[in-house]
């Protein structure tokens, strides 16, 4: 049974971290997105130009990439729901297809195809953290009938 707890969704070392770390980041992005498509005027008068700018949106799409890459691997080894690969896929190539319309002047586009691949990371993240905890339920089961 070893680090196998009944109803605990973290076997080996925070699994269930980096898919959580994942909703933050792309739920964060989502509105991100928005607002600088809906308010760029008012970020800019907030001070806020920075998050505007290509410095930053480059650098925030790298971060969920990884952080996306990453729970997308734990996750396939651990549970190996298609579905949850394949939003995780689509999710990836949306947020660096969104940045590329962006950063070629195509910007309602690639805000839109970027908002998209926001939430559907977050749905990745947050049907991983579910398939995650049915599978360490059902793994507790089987050591608990060994």
């Amino acid at each position: 049974m070893s680090n196998v707890m009944e109803g605990n969704d973290r076997v080996g070392g925070g699994r269930a971290g980096v898919d959580r770390a994942g909703v933050v980041c792309s739920l964060v992005c989502a509105v991100h997105c928005t607002s600088t498509a809906v308010f760029p005027s008012l970020l800019v008068a907030l001070g806020l130009s920075a998050l505007v700018g290509p410095l930053f949106e480059w650098g925030f799409t790298m971060l969920a990439i990884l952080v996306a890459s990453t729970a997308l691997v734990i996750g396939w080894r651990q549970h190996g729901v298609a579905w949850i690969l394949l939003a995780f896929a689509a999710g990836i190539a949306g947020l660096a297809a969104g940045r590329l319309l962006e950063a070629a002047d195509v910007h309602g586009v690639g805000t839109i195809v970027s908002i998209t691949a926001g939430l559907s990371l977050a749905v990745a993240h947050i049907a991983s953290i579910r398939a995650n905890r049915s599978w360490n339920r059902a793994r507790y089961q089987v050591a608990r009938e060994a």
